[in-house]
């Protein structure tokens, strides 16, 4: 018999419910064993959640053989996918997103630094794309940073990287001044 609707809100503003949900959702015939193992909890611990969520209508058990395994029911998968979808806001994959998209556009830069091409006009454009990637960047890294996110942090850390190479080789072959290209500096 389901418990009262105040419960199941409680539940999962909990954190090791909605990794074992995340999980069975994610892994493909999961028993109890391997739920626990990716919500890093104990195995009664594990079922008693995964009893709570059987009550609720979100799980059913089944055999095979001698081994017990958890299945999603529809509604069980409706809330795992949008758990997820959650989940991936608040982990910052929206920002994630938006690094790789600055890659993208440090790799074109690039690109365009390698070409033959070195008049006047070509160099102003490239010291114009450099500034705006680097406010750009400076902008992301303040997103970044509000996630506390080791690999958002590190993906911000490689780009910061790659644009002061970008930045010195810019310097060194176009002859500007050192100090005008500064990190997330506008000109």
């Amino acid at each position: 018999m389901p418990k009262d609707s105040k419960d199941i809100k409680q539940m999962f503003l909990q954190k090791k419910p909605c990794q074992i949900l995340l999980a069975a959702y994610r892994l493909k015939n999961p028993h109890i064993s391997a739920l626990m193992k990716e919500a890093n909890t104990t195995f009664a611990h594990t079922a008693n959640i995964l009893s709570d969520m059987e009550s609720y209508g979100l799980i059913e058990f089944y055999m095979e053989g001698r081994a017990k395994y958890v299945r999603l029911t529809p509604s069980g998968r409706e809330l795992a996918r949008s758990l997820s979808m959650v989940d991936g806001l608040l982990g910052g994959k929206r920002v994630l997103r938006k690094i790789s998209a600055l890659d993208k556009s440090i790799d074109r830069l690039e690109e365009n630094l390698k070409s033959a091409i070195h008049d006047e006009r070509s160099k102003k454009a490239r010291r114009k794309r450099l500034e705006a990637i680097l406010r750009r960047a400076g902008l992301l890294e303040a997103e970044a940073r509000r996630y506390n996110n080791n690999t958002l942090g590190a993906a911000m850390a490689r780009a910061w990287e790659r644009l002061d190479y970008l930045k010195a080789k810019i310097q060194r072959y176009e002859g500007i001044q050192q100090d005008t290209l500064e990190k997330g500096q506008d000109n």
